[in-house]
């Protein structure tokens, strides 16, 4: 199994929350957004417990970090870019992977056409860090500041993420005379409150005549390449850890506790 957690911790000190979780769910792949201290400073919190021990992937971007739990030199930067992290991964007894670690523009500085604009511009350098390493097994992670049905996620010339794996499978389409290859969006079933846990990974009053509440906007995408590797089961939006609730009476966020949004958990098998 290979372990990933992403948090948007919102600027908040959560160190002792996250030192349990990540040692809860023998993490190996640590992604976190709106980090308040240095990568030194976190990692003597998170590694003083005598557990688990991470390395960071030294990301250039301040507004998302990625740290391993395994030797540096088997993580390769691949890209660069504000709020975009590209890592070539080779997990010990692992075929290599494609992680892309995200903190893409707020919605309170961006409107849906730049969203989608950026979404277009990172397809296209997911794709060139595909051809670079070989392959297509490649993981986004992330704060996406946009729901699984927004235009920057599902139109092709964006990231072209799919509900349906079987759609997802057929690996491309030709759309106006070019291949563009898909991504599977698991995130979907966790849109309301049918969903497995709460009804989406942040809540956000915005008044007014439209007003979702609930977002999904913290989400993991998959290229068909990584599907067999993939289950239901193993993707979580984490609302526990240890006796600490992550969320209020109310089943929202609760931003005292930990961020005003929630931990996602996945683990690819084999």
């Amino acid at each position: 199994m290979l372990n990933f957690l992403f948090w948007n911790v919102n600027g908040r000190s959560t160190d002792q929350l996250l030192t349990a979780l990540l040692s809860e769910r023998q993490i190996d792949i640590l992604i976190l957004a709106e980090v308040p201290v240095s990568d030194s400073e976190l990692l003597l919190k998170i590694n003083s417990g005598g557990g688990l021990v991470f390395q960071p992937t030294l990301d250039i971007s301040s507004r998302v970090r990625t740290f391993v739990r395994f030797p540096r030199h088997l993580v390769i930067p691949i890209r660069d870019a504000p709020g975009v992290s590209i890592r070539h991964i080779e997990p010990p007894g692992r075929v290599p992977i494609l992680v892309v670690a995200v903190h893409l523009p707020s919605k309170l500085y961006r409107d849906d056409r730049e969203q989608a604009i950026g979404a277009t511009r990172l397809s296209r350098m997911i794709v060139e860090a595909e051809e670079k390493v070989g392959h297509s097994r490649t993981l986004v992670i992330g704060d996406f500041n946009m729901n699984p049905f927004e235009h920057g996620v599902v139109c092709a010339d964006c990231f072209h993420a799919v509900m349906d794996r079987r759609i997802a499978r057929q690996g491309s389409r030709i759309v106006n005379g070019e291949e563009r290859k898909f991504f599977y969006n698991p995130m979907w079933s966790f849109l309301g409150d049918i969903s497995s846990g709460p009804p989406g990974t942040y809540f956000y009053n915005a008044g007014g005549q439209y007003n979702l509440f609930w977002n999904v906007f913290d989400q993991v995408l998959l290229r068909p390449a990584l599907l067999e590797q993939f289950s239901d089961k193993n993707l979580q939006v984490v609302t526990q850890i240890g006796e600490a609730s992550l969320l209020t009476d109310s089943g929202r966020p609760n931003a005292a506790v930990g961020s005003d949004h929630l931990p996602i958990f996945v683990s690819l098998t084999g």
